[in-house]
Formats: C-alpha cells, structure tokens, sequence
C-alpha cells in the first residue's frame, strides 16, 4: 500500500527532528530539505509543513492532492505529538479500508452541535469508539479508553486520519477558511466525508498522543467554533 504521510509542525526542521512523529516513524527515511517544508521517501513518503501558523487544513489539502496525482494508495495526516507504536500500522490500515474510506483512532457515532466544539463534548459517552495512549511519566503511559472499536463514526479525532485516496471526489477537502492553525477542522471534515458517502470508522492502532490536549480555550477556539456552528447549523 503505497502511502504517503502529511503533517505540519510548528518548528523549523532540526526542531521537527526531536518530534514524536520523527522518531517513531521517519528518522530512517532519505530527507530532503527546503525552506518551509521537509521532505521523506522510504518504506512512507511524508511531507511536513515546517515553522506552522496556518490552518492545517491549508497543507493536508495539498497533500490530498499530490495523493491524487502521484496516484497513491493512502494519506495519513497526523500530529507531529503522536508515536506510532504499532508494527502493523499499514496491515490495520489496510483492513480497515477494507469496508471503510477513513480511519482514525477516536470518535463517535453522533453528535449534537453545540458547544465546546469538541466531538467528546458534543456526544455522548455511550456513543464513544477508540482507544489512544498518553504519557503518565517519562517510562509510563496510560490508555484512554473511550469505547469499543472497530466501530462506524460520524466524527473522527484529527490526531490521526488515515485516508483511501480512491474513495476521494473534488468535494471532499478541509476547510481552508476555518480561523484558526488546528481548531475544528477534523470534525469539520468528518462532516464533509459523510455528506460525500465516505464510510468512517476507528481502528485500534496503537500510539501514544504525548500532549495534554486543548487545556483552554484561547480565541482562535472561539473563532473556530463560531465558524463551524454557523456553517453546519443549517
């Protein structure tokens, strides 16, 4: 499956190189450097948005098109502070695409559109799927459960989306004008995959997600969840 890996980060590339995403997934790759992006080619080809302050959104749509055009199998688009620990990773992925169009790691069956923007928020518990692990210490890690998976989502967390690019049509894109670097576009675009009849669903891949998440609200949040209730509120 040939697959090729989308990020951004918001540190130059030596920065990027201590990264989580970097050493778990492409310190052994052939790297090519250029001014505000780097490039990997291996077993993975990946490109990082370096020196990030834009909507992520910007960057993954570009990667969505070079999948298209260089005719690859899968995008995975993914946080620069997750660790992929999992040596089946492309094996999962492949299994999942199997019935599905996206997978990722976390989500939920339904939502209701409200706020805080943010799909643990707007749902239900008993409506939760996925499991992502996140550091207790340096040596130890603990698993947030959050329900079982595999399982078909209405939302996806945008930590980890991993994508078929044969299922992908010109309307199925982030959302550029969002107003903010990485605020509600995963659910924006989890939306967007539904009204196109992509098929989402969590897998259970391993990683841990070494960040603790939005901690507060600042307002870039609150532009973004503006933005996306009055979009999608219709």
């Amino acid at each position: 499956m040939r697959t090729l890996l989308g990020s951004c980060t918001k540190h130059d590339a030596t920065g990027f190189e201590k990264t989580p995403l970097y050493n778990s997934l492409l310190k052994n790759l052939i790297t090519q450097r250029t001014e505000k992006t780097v490039l990997y080619t291996g077993d993975i080809d990946a490109v990082i948005k370096t020196n990030n302050q834009d909507n992520i959104g910007k960057h993954y749509n570009r990667v969505l098109e070079m999948s298209i055009d260089e005719k690859y199998d899968c995008v995975i688009l993914m946080h620069d502070d997750v660790s992929v620990e999992d040596k089946f990773l492309f094996d999962k992925i492949a299994e999942g695409f199997q019935e599905h169009d996206v997978v990722g790691l976390a989500g939920a069956r339904n939502i209701e559109l409200k706020e805080p923007t943010l799909w643990h928020i707007m749902s239900e518990q008993s409506t939760w799927s996925g499991a992502v692990a996140h550091p207790v210490s340096n040596d130890q890690v603990f698993m947030t459960n959050f329900g079982p998976t595999p399982a078909r989502c209405l939302v996806l967390d945008g930590l980890f989306l991993a994508i078929k690019v044969s299922s992908l049509t010109d309307k199925v894109r982030f959302d550029e004008n969002i107003p903010a670097v990485a605020h509600a576009y995963d659910i924006d675009f989890s939306l967007t995959c539904n009204d196109n009849n992509l098929k989402l669903t969590t897998w259970p891949i391993w990683v841990v997600h070494r960040s603790p998440g939005l901690e507060k609200p600042d307002d870039q949040f609150s532009n973004a969840q503006k933005y996306f209730l009055d979009k999608w509120k219709r």
